[in-house]
């Protein structure tokens, strides 16, 4: 370590040893350790290239998340280096759900799983974990490459370009890095600094989260639950089967309503618990095992502005939200795939220009367009009742019409009829 002296003035017969900032140089700067951080780095990590993670927190630390892993989260963990998903197979914690139950406003219920048509030994399609489990396994893996450095427990205070790259600074060091990713979150540093894709309250919502204990009434095959509730719509409810005999319990509404009817989350929460004829059964013996918590979700609003010279932004820094479920696990690691592997090519081309970049932006409309276009309109579906009914009760009553909904789990040529106004207007006849 490099020291200086610097002389006080009250005692200038004494000098005190202080640390200088020490310097740092990478390849690759990635901030934020979650999933999509690290699924970046592990992606790259074959690569030889130097990384280092920068990451506020310590882990294993919590966040507030429905803690739902969706198919997308398995295909990307099948195509990540050195048997990373067999480890998840064999070594995390998790409940295995091959489906989803939505409750319509008219509390009908509709089941709709993940695989319509199964094999002999499947594994499941998608899974519920604690968050504060699932990052910890990832961030371990960090672990075994020489070539990746972690710095734990420091926030990034500043960025600025120099030539050849962009500089980071934290309390204790400054790190150099020809290429930096921000996978920073909500309120990423690195969009923030860089991007023009910034946050829109008008897609912005509010979600809390308690774990409970003997909640009743669970799909044998533990379907994930999201009940659309009249009075709250677009927002919805949700229970999810946890590990360990637990659920995890929680509500969601867009932050213009919780803000202009002025709605504390917590309080609704607990008041449907005890008193919402669908949900208040399955609660009677339950106990709240930790206290509601709640963060906000900046919904994706459209996928523009991911990129520039040098950098790209991921996950929830890049605001890659679902519109309609919230989800953002699976965007995220998708999204950290999709940037290896222009990150990859621009090593290789030695042109880290926003032109190049802009590659990541094309490969992520190419990804998730289709998907974000279905889910924005189902979100603007979900606000009309009387349409989310019918919807239901005709996919109770017609199978074939039912698997066509479930076929939007996995399917774009069935993503773009429900895109399409017509579809709906049919639903009426």
């Amino acid at each position: 370590m490099t020291f200086f002296y610097f002389a006080t003035s009250t005692s200038p017969h004494y000098l005190l040893l202080l640390p200088l900032m020490r310097s740092q140089e990478f390849d690759i700067a990635i901030v934020g350790a979650g999933p999509a951080g690290t699924t970046l780095a592990l992606s790259l990590a074959p690569t030889g290239k130097s990384i280092v993670v920068v990451e506020k927190a310590h882990f294993p630390r919590e966040v507030i998340c429905g803690d739902a892993l969706s198919g997308q989260v398995n295909n990307v963990l099948k195509r990540m280096p050195d048997g990373i998903y067999q480890d998840f197979l064999h070594t995390v914690k998790k409940t295995p759900s091959w489906g989803i139950r939505f409750f319509s406003p008219g509390q009908d219920p509709l089941d709709l799983p993940f695989i319509l048509t199964r094999t002999e030994g499947q594994e499941p399609p998608g899974y519920i974990c604690p968050r504060v489990t699932f990052d910890d396994f990832l961030f371990q893996r960090l672990k075994r490459y020489s070539n990746i450095v972690i710095h734990e427990g420091e926030a990034v205070k500043t960025l600025n370009r120099f030539e050849g790259g962009i500089e980071l600074s934290t309390d204790h060091r400054t790190i150099q890095a020809r290429v930096i990713a921000g996978a920073d979150g909500l309120n990423s540093v690195v969009r923030q600094t860089f991007s023009e894709r910034q946050l829109d309250k008008s897609y912005f919502c509010m979600a809390t989260r308690a774990y409970f204990e003997e909640v009743t009434g669970f799909h044998p095959e533990n379907f994930i639950e999201l009940i659309f509730l009249k009075e709250l719509l677009p927002g919805y409810f949700w229970i999810f089967p946890e590990v360990n005999g637990r659920a995890n319990v929680g509500l969601g509404l867009p932050f213009k309503d919780v803000i202009d009817k002025r709605i504390c989350l917590k309080v609704v929460m607990e008041e449907m618990i005890r008193t919402h004829p669908l949900i208040a059964p399955r609660f009677r013996n339950a106990t709240m095992v930790t206290k509601p918590k709640a963060r906000g979700l900046a919904l994706s609003r459209n996928l523009k502005n991911l990129s520039g010279e040098r950098y790209l932004l991921l996950g929830d820094a890049a605001l890659l939200v679902d519109p309609f479920t919230g989800e953002g696990i699976g965007l995220a690691m998708a999204s950290a795939e999709s940037a290896a592997a222009v990150i990859r090519e621009s090593f290789e081309s030695g042109d880290f220009s926003a032109a190049t970049f802009k590659a990541y932006d094309k490969r992520i409309e190419r990804r998730m367009g289709m998907e974000h276009s279905t889910s924005a309109a189902m979100q603007r579906f979900a606000r009309y009742p009387w349409l989310f009914d019918r919807v239901v009760r005709k996919a109770n009553r017609n199978q074939a019409f039912k698997e066509l909904l479930a076929s939007t789990f996995n399917n774009d040529n069935v993503r773009k009829k429900l895109v399409n106004p017509l579809f709906y207007a049919r639903l009426l006849i």
